[in-house]
Order: structure tokens, then C-alpha cells, then sequence
């Protein structure tokens, strides 16, 4: 048999089982080396009077976010940033401008609900009881008072919180249940450990 009939067999001949197995891994591992490349990328942001549907989509393709936005969300929002920023840090950057203009991200299940905060709060937010949340981050916290009434707490933290925030007290368990933003959230613990020596 000629040389030249052997290459053309090999040529022709199936592909192995090893060669099989490094062409499958290699095409599971490229969503993840495309992922890690995106997330080690950075942005910067500056934003003049436009849309916050602009913004929205900008943070949704550089975050891999998806959105579904309330028709009640509208305003021109300004970013300004002196330097550059990861995927990370653009989120919770959007975050802050949701707050300022009085809306929230809601997560549900792979999307995230974009709310007015009286709506946002009323959702499904992620519950803690660790204080684990971060930032502008909206969720709900179930805060345990071992000495004085839950119901005293609530009563005197009323004041301290805008109209949209849940705020109760549940008197069998003796706890408090505020959702909020994750830092005003952090701020109220610190004074119902104070009310609660």
C-alpha cells in the first residue's frame, strides 16, 4: 500500500475518541473565557441629560443583565465618572441612580424588575437576616430585638423613613421587618441595637 493511500485513510478516517473529547471542552470552555473576559473589562460613564432607557440598556449589555422596565420609569439621568469601572461597579452604579430618582431593581428569577420604589417594595425582594446586603441594593431584613417590643422599635424608626419603605413588627417572634435600600437598612440596625441595649 503506497504511502500516499495511507495519509489519504487517515485523512478520511473518523476523528478519535481523545481528539472528540478535546473539541468538546474546548467548545464548553469558551462561554466561560468569554465571560471572564467581559467581566474583567472596564468602563467609563458619562451621561448627559439622556434617557434612563439609554442607561438601562447600556448597563445591560456591558453587565449581561436582563431588565424588564416598568412603563412608570422615566427620567434624564447625568453620570459622571473620572475613571474606569468594572461590570461590578457599573451595577451598583446604576443602583444609586435607580435610587436617586426614586426607583428600584427587583430581582426575579433571571431578570430583574426595574420599579418605581413604592411598587419595588411590595415585591418579591431577596429576604436576609444577616445583614448581607450591600449598597443601593433594595431588600427586605427581618431583624430580631431581644429587649425591648418590636412594636416600640417600629414606632420610633417611623419617622426616620420615607413613605415607600416597609416597616412592621411581628409580635410573636418579637422582630422587626423593614425592606429598604441595603445602606438605610444598615443604618436602622445600628440604631435599633442602640434602642435595644
Amino acid at each position: 500500500m503506497s504511502t500516499n493511500t495511507v495519509a489519504n485513510r487517515r485523512r478520511n478516517a473518523p476523528l478519535s475518541s481523545t481528539a472528540i473529547a478535546c473539541l468538546i471542552t474546548t467548545v464548553c470552555l469558551l462561554p466561560f473565557h468569554q465571560a471572564r473576559t467581559q467581566s474583567e473589562e472596564t468602563f467609563t460613564l458619562n451621561l448627559n441629560n439622556v434617557d434612563i432607557l439609554s442607561l438601562i440598556e447600556t448597563v445591560s449589555n456591558n453587565t449581561g443583565k436582563n431588565f424588564i422596565v416598568d412603563p412608570r420609569v422615566k427620567a434624564k439621568v447625568s453620570v459622571i465618572s473620572s475613571g474606569s469601572i468594572d461590570a461590578d461597579k457599573l451595577y451598583e452604579l446604576f443602583l444609586s441612580v435607580l435610587d436617586v430618582h426614586g426607583y428600584a431593581a427587583v430581582p426575579a428569577g433571571s431578570v430583574i424588575k426595574i420599579l418605581p420604589l413604592a411598587v419595588g417594595v411590595q415585591n418579591s425582594v431577596p429576604v436576609f437576616g444577616d445583614h448581607s446586603g450591600a449598597g443601593d441594593e433594595l431588600i427586605t431584613e427581618v431583624i430580631p430585638v431581644r429587649n425591648i417590643s418590636a412594636q416600640l422599635v417600629v414606632e420610633a424608626l417611623r419617622p426616620l423613613v420615607p413613605a415607600p419603605v416597609s416597616l412592621s413588627a411581628e409580635a410573636s417572634s418579637n422582630t422587626v421587618i423593614i425592606t429598604d435600600r441595603a445602606a438605610n437598612i444598615a443604618r436602622l440596625i445600628e440604631i435599633i441595637d442602640s434602642l435595644d441595649k
